[in-house]
């Protein structure tokens, strides 16, 4: 593999990027007593003699192949003609489980043109036409029909002089309004439609998505979790750091530090790639790794859970041919590298061969109540990037896709004495029903508090909206 390419979806706050750049901006936080989970598969596979793309690839040893050494092609599993590629994944929740606050897709590519050759040692294109890669089909288990899907850019790599060999794609939609409503969570996940190069390309080629779930948790500790999206090379000659704030740890006892990230082109047998954490208040530095994932080659073409390869995928390859998904907790014995009352952890980036691209970031901590509201603990406070509405904490009591759904909802809180109004956000195409507006959080939680009394709204929280530049 010439390059390496890297979509990683790790979770956290960032710092500025260089060339070869989108900025990366906040696309969910929350404080909640939940998880986050991440799950998603590859779109294609080697096609050879004796085994088609829609059977799994599992040579997982010292001498597998890299995947610009295959014939590359779309994997199909749903057998619906009406696509050329799909696959699945399974989600279930971590504990009792709960109702879903937000839900992202992605959707990811090497994409320079539709097919190639290797002739010799060049590669050459068959079909150098470029279909539009904007759209996906995607099927929920409650909805057991596809949807279609309309992503917005986060960065295509065709133009730039550097990356246009390899062209890799970004894409994001929020799918939250189909996930959150929903009476069934837990089930298999497809994703169809995906665009890559087939055959064989200059540094190979690699797809696939990834679908992260946000969701309430009873039997969890309150959490902050905060995703970032963006796009950023990483070279031989360039590492990353990326600085997580905006949490305070608990005062005292053990407590949990996930990591999640979803990778482009990490090759089994492509050496030199690694991530490290570390901390300013312990002044410590460790690099993550688990039996899957060696510390000097992270990104190795495998879906895991710590230690544990995922398998409830279809198909579920053990070798993904240059993509990697992954969900970590960070070893911290004794509180030995993140202590208690820790504010923030930086995450480093190195890369020893060739390159790799990141363009999402995440992170799930635990954090001290206090520090979120000394008057309900589990209280979910949401922040969210909104440019067409005034600024402040905002009371929500409902959020709904259907207007109808909407209209009962406000005449409910009518009948409870409360006058609540509707801000409907374009970008997320849901309607937010809240009762009230505050410059205070300690305000805005008061009357949280004050509906939980007076109504029969089972879970009022507070989105945080600010208009972030």
């Amino acid at each position: 593999m010439k390059y390496l390419i890297t979509v990683a979806v790790l979770l956290g706050l960032l710092a500025p990027t260089q060339a070869q750049t989108t900025d990366f901006k906040i696309r969910y936080e929350t404080f909640i007593k939940g998880d986050i989970k991440i799950i998603g598969n590859n779109v294609i596979n080697r096609k050879e003699k004796g085994a088609s793309p829609n059977d799994p690839y599992n040579d997982h040893s010292p001498k597998a192949k890299l995947n610009d050494e295959f014939d590359m092609q779309y994997i199909d599993i749903d057998n619906d003609p009406n696509t050329f590629a799909s696959s699945t994944a399974h989600f279930s929740y971590d504990g009792t489980g709960g109702k879903v606050a937000y839900a992202g897709l992605y959707w990811a590519a090497t994409y320079p043109y539709n097919s190639g050759v290797l002739r010799g040692t060049k590669n050459i294109p068959v079909d150098k036409n470029r279909e539009e890669a904007s759209s996906v089909l995607f099927k929920t288990p409650d909805i057991n029909a596809y949807v279609p899907i309309s992503g917005e850019l986060i960065y295509d790599g065709i133009n730039d002089e550097k990356l246009k060999n390899a062209a890799p794609y970004v894409y994001y939609a929020n799918v939250t309004s189909l996930l959150a409503p929903a009476t069934k969570v837990v089930g298999d996940y497809t994703v169809a439609n995906v665009r890559a190069a087939l055959g064989q390309i200059e540094g190979g080629s690699a797809a696939g998505w990834a679908l992260v779930i946000v969701y309430e948790n009873p039997d969890s500790n309150v959490k902050k979790i905060i995703t970032y999206d963006g796009f950023s090379a990483i070279t031989n000659e360039e590492s990353k750091t990326f600085s997580f704030k905006g949490f305070k740890t608990p005062e005292e006892d053990d407590f949990k530090t996930r990591i999640m990230g979803v990778t482009l082109e990490g090759d089994l047998n492509m050496m030199g790639d690694n991530v490290s954490i570390t901390v300013p208040e312990s002044g410590k530095t460790t690099s993550l790794e688990s039996k899957v994932r060696p510390p000097q080659n992270f990104f190795n073409s495998s879906i895991n859970v710590n230690d544990d390869l995922v398998t409830q995928r279809k198909p579920a390859s053990l070798n993904t041919l240059g993509f990697d998904l992954f969900r970590m907790d960070i070893k911290n014995d004794n509180r030995y590298l993140i202590p208690n009352n820790a504010t923030s952890l930086d995450l480093n980036y190195t890369r020893s061969r060739d390159r790799y691209f990141l363009f999402l970031t995440a992170l799930e901590i635990e954090n001290n109540p206090k520090e979120i509201t000394q008057l309900y603990r589990s209280t979910r406070v949401t922040k969210l990037t909104a440019k067409d509405t005034e600024k402040g904490y905002y009371v929500i009591v409902g959020v709904f896709l259907n207007i109808n759904n909407v209209n009962k909802r406000v005449e409910e809180m009518k009948n409870f004495g409360y006058d609540a109004r509707v801000y409907y956000n374009r970008d997320q195409v849901l309607n937010f029903i809240y009762v009230d507006r505050f410059d205070k959080y300690e305000d805005a939680m008061k009357k949280v508090e004050e509906i939980r009394q007076n109504t029969e709204i089972p879970d009022p929280w507070i989105l945080d909206v600010a208009n972030y530049e």
